[in-house]
């Protein structure tokens, strides 16, 4: 009887192999030659799976942004607003080993998605999913009076956003001035900045 193959799973061996070889030495290690043997595969096998590299690379870069929700998922359905926005933030934020691992692939892809339409593809498609949640835990924080009404949220939204990418990048470079004491430092004082005043002075009296 023949072997049944789980497609779905060896797919996802290829993507893992892809993974170890973006770690370890970045977009040059991550031929397709490379990437087979990596995952035991003849060359000629991952066209199987995968029609070209960039689909490859694609699948990738979505594992990054896949397991970062996953882990975001297990705490938000019990959270919201400005609580729910630290949480988000702290998953995409390099903290730990498994998270500067992720920085390093995407740091690797971002050079590449800018000349190629697949991964600039799969790179907004992620960011616009994060955004999207920044947005409406924004807009909880502003229903709960937790926030000046006069916040501008798409203002806040790219300041995260620029705050999240710069520590990807810094946690490889200069790693000794991005602890996760310090990376969580400014993240609390920019949501900090943003609490009403006025409501904070309602709840002490």
């Amino acid at each position: 009887m023949p072997k049944i193959v789980d497609r779905d799973e060896r797919r996802e061996l290829i993507v893992d192999a892809t993974w170890r070889l973006l770690a370890r030495g970045g977009f040059g290690s991550a031929t397709m030659r490379e990437i087979a043997a990596e995952a035991g595969f003849a060359h000629g096998a991952l066209q199987r799976y995968f029609p070209n590299k960039e689909s490859l690379l694609a699948a990738a870069f979505v594992r990054a942004h896949s397991r970062t929700s996953a882990r975001a998922e297990e705490r938000l359905h019990t959270e919201r607003g400005l609580r729910a926005l630290r949480t988000l933030c702290a998953e995409i934020m390099p903290l730990g080993e498994e998270q500067v691992r992720e920085a390093r692939v995407v740091v690797a892809f971002w050079d590449h998605a800018v000349q190629d339409p697949e991964l600039w593809a799969a790179h907004r498609a992620n960011t616009l999913v994060w955004r999207a949640q920044m947005s409406l835990f924004l807009d909880q924080a502003r229903e709960d009076g937790e926030i000046a009404p006069d916040v501008d949220i798409e203002v806040v939204i790219d300041q995260i956003t620029s705050l999240n990418a710069g520590r990807q990048i810094m946690c490889l470079l200069m790693p000794e001035t991005t602890t996760p004491a310090r990376q969580l430092a400014a993240l609390d004082d920019l949501l900090g900045r943003l609490r009403d005043p006025s409501a904070a002075s309602g709840r002490r009296s």
